[in-house]
């Protein structure tokens, strides 16, 4: 596997986890569920507190990666702001 191919899967990963912890942090949000007219019973609460946690967790090493993957641009913009 190629330096871009892998790049790519990454950021794609990384799409696909950020827009999962987003929308089960929303759903999470207190009040919410209430407000949609639902119960908590028929929300399935632990599964999506579950799903928040690990994708948060998944994002965070993703991010991580990112970041080394692009650590040589990073130090040079680095350079350009401080000069």
């Amino acid at each position: 596997m190629g330096r871009k191919t892998f790049i790519r899967i990454t950021s794609l990963l990384l799409l696909i986890v950020t827009v999962i912890c987003v929308v089960t942090g929303i759903l999470k949000w207190p009040g919410l569920i209430p407000a949609l007219g639902l119960t908590y019973r028929q929300v399935p609460v632990a599964l999506i507190t579950d799903l928040h946690d690990w994708s948060g967790l998944l994002m965070t090493v993703l991010v991580m990666v990112h970041i080394y993957q692009f650590r040589g641009f990073i130090r040079r913009m680095a350079r350009n702001l401080i000069s």
